[in-house]
């Protein structure tokens, strides 16, 4: 007897509750002309709305079999990484004059939901015309929310002289692996160019230190060179690259 085909997605139940429509994700990142066949049979079966691929970016194959089949490129997922030492290997400059560099507290909300609406724009959700604007934004408001909340392990906040918050880091840890992830940095609008925001991931690679991490990796976009700087000052080096990809079906009645 043959074994069964493996089930080619997955549902995934808060991106499906958050934009208020069924949303999933192909499983693994290589796509073949059978297993396109089958992802949309799946889908249709279970009334998917959007649908998510992460692809591996060295596999023309898979790259021509998803365009064929309707898969629209919205991102390009640059992944970065960075060795801790035991030691402090590099010396982090002190905050720019006026701030300072403190865990998250809970007053800083607010400010920090209307920040994360407007510095994540290089992202997939809003290059996907599919997701509303006011959706995508609300995503990000959400996120540094949770993450703020206890998703992430810490959330560090650049703050000002009268304590408002000019920008953020939050941080995760795998105990296990003794690794750790940089989740989302965001610094305003009104005082990038002043070294926050590498001040920001330093610090928090200091934070990782502390807590016997030996590697640390982020995560960001092709089309944003800004924030590739960014690591690349702060020790990282490219890992990997990935391509996401959306499809959408038509809403069923």
């Amino acid at each position: 007897m043959s074994a069964p085909n493996p089930v080619p997605c997955e549902l995934l139940s808060w991106d499906t509750g958050f934009f208020r429509c069924r949303i999933a994700r192909v499983c693994g990142d290589t796509l073949k002309q059978e297993q396109a066949v089958q992802i949309d049979e799946w889908s249709r079966s279970n009334r998917i709305r959007g649908l998510y691929f992460l692809s591996r970016a060295d596999d023309p194959a898979t790259i021509q079999t998803a365009e064929k089949h309707g898969f629209g490129l919205v991102d390009i997922r640059v992944t970065f990484e960075r060795v801790v030492m035991n030691s402090h290997d590099s010396a982090r400059p002190a905050p720019p004059a006026g701030t300072s560099i403190r865990p998250v507290q809970p007053d800083d909300l607010p400010g920090l939901q209307a920040m994360a609406r407007t510095v994540h724009r290089e992202t997939r959700f809003f290059n996907d015309s599919h997701f509303p604007r006011q959706r995508a934004e609300d995503l990000y408001s959400t996120w540094i929310t949770l993450e703020s909340q206890g998703r992430a392990q810490t959330v560090l906040v650049a703050a000002s002289v009268a304590n408002q918050p000019l920008g953020y880091v939050s941080c995760h840890l795998d105990l296990v692996r003794r690794e750790g992830q940089i989740g989302l940095v965001g610094v305003g609008p009104e005082v990038r160019g002043r070294g926050i925001g590498k001040n920001l991931v330093l610090a928090a690679i200091d934070w990782f230190r502390t807590q016997g991490v030996h590697e640390v990796t982020v995560v960001t976009q092709g089309n944003n060179p800004a924030a590739q700087r960014l690591y690349q000052q702060c020790g990282f080096l490219s890992r990997g690259l990935q391509l996401w990809y959306h499809k959408w079906y038509p809403i069923l009645d």
